[in-house]
């Protein structure tokens, strides 16, 4: 919740935790005995104690006294405000103190109140407070959003115009390979010929879907075999497997068809896969991935597993946000956000599962099977 540079919000605390600072202990107890039903509360006598609590603890209030030994509480909001923007603070004045209450408020307080404070007023504050900090904390999310929407928008026009410029090489490869082809009389050079033609012809269906995805346009939809193109991803990402060490284990059970883009969907199951042995990189223990196909009701899915270290609680929500990324400066952010718009289109959606013994990811695809009537029809 404190670091707001990063691209992710911090999911909110199922029990909203409230610090209460004042330096005499009577008005500390008055309020966590108002407060404890309700929420949790956490106390502190100064602000340096406030200070080293809000770090360690998930704050949503802060109800500080102004005057203290140390440091002020207006020092605290300020302090409190940088940090934690979304986080609402509330000021208790005494005798003499409401100018700096007033002036407080200009820094970015919730309210003040006066001491000796009614119980029933202090609750209906804290609860407008509390209120208020989802307020922020949702306007805050629209705004990222829409920062994301306008650079994912950017990066969208720059990549339609290289991808467009790659289907001429393609083309020139393409041509190429046909007429060695038809010169090579070779069986292993043949079978090379072979294999490069058909990395040709996938290179160059991906620039044809990624066109149609970025302009937006609604994919070419055919009736496909899960198993199938979960086979076709496998061996794509062999060379990969080999290079790292991994053990793939598959349960593919039998999935009626079901209506999709090949290569759309290829994608999408590549963009786990690879997320999955990324994770697993560099690691000492084995490096294990499990994928798994079956149906649910109505809904096909396939989940993929891996041995690594696992997804943070933390930015568990997130982990399909666009831009959002794990790698550092290695990750684009995109991959993951690429998956779930890709079963959006494919009236599907992409889920992060629960993590089994805080080790290891799974990762799984949903998406509707083609009915008995429909397939029919067709």
């Amino acid at each position: 919740m404190k670091n707001q540079g990063n691209l992710y919000f911090a999911s909110e605390p199922q029990d909203e935790k409230i610090l209460v600072v004042d330096d005499e202990n009577g008005p500390r107890q008055a309020l966590r005995m108002l407060l404890k039903d309700d929420y949790n509360v956490l106390l502190a006598c100064d602000v340096p104690e406030a200070l080293d609590l809000f770090e360690k603890e998930p704050v949503a209030l802060v109800i500080t006294d102004i005057r203290m030994p140390k440091r002020t509480g207006v020092e605290l909001l300020k302090q409190v405000k940088e940090m934690s923007p979304e986080v609402q603070v509330i000021m208790l004045t005494g005798y003499g103190q409401l100018e700096t209450a007033m002036k407080a408020v200009e820094y970015g307080a919730f309210a003040y109140i006066e001491k000796p404070f009614d119980n029933d007023k202090i609750l209906e504050c804290v609860g407008a407070a509390l209120d208020k900090r989802k307020e922020e904390i949702e306007r805050r999310k629209l705004e990222y959003l829409a920062l994301a929407a306008n650079r994912f928008e950017t990066v969208g026009h720059f990549l339609a115009g290289m991808i467009h410029d790659l289907a001429t090489p393609l083309s020139v490869i393409g041509s190429s390979v046909e007429l060695l082809l038809d010169r090579t009389e070779s069986e292993i050079g043949q079978k090379r010929l072979k294999t490069i033609q058909s990395q040709v012809k996938l290179s160059t269906d991906i620039v044809r879907s990624t066109m149609s995805f970025l302009r937006s346009q609604q994919a070419e939809l055919t009736s496909l075999l899960l198993n199938e193109v979960v086979e076709s991803c496998l061996k794509v990402a062999q060379p990969l497997f080999r290079r790292q060490g991994i053990t793939v284990e598959c349960d593919l059970q039998e999935v009626p068809l079901f209506k999709g883009d090949f290569v759309l969907m290829r994608q999408a199951i590549l963009n786990m896969i690879g997320n999955a042995c990324h994770a697993m990189e560099n690691q000492k223990e084995p490096q294990e991935l499990h994928i798994k196909t079956g149906q649910e009701g109505s809904c096909a899915f396939v989940s993929i597993q891996d041995s690594g270290p696992g997804i943070p609680e933390g930015l568990r929500q997130n982990i399909f946000d666009v831009f959002f990324t794990t790698k550092g400066d290695s990750g684009t952010g995109l991959g993951l956000a690429v998956v779930k718009d890709v079963m959006r289109r494919h009236g599907g959606e992409a889920l992060l599962l629960d993590q089994q013994g805080g080790r290891g990811a799974t990762f799984a695809l949903r998406f509707p099977v083609e009915t008995k009537a429909s397939q029919a029809s067709d």
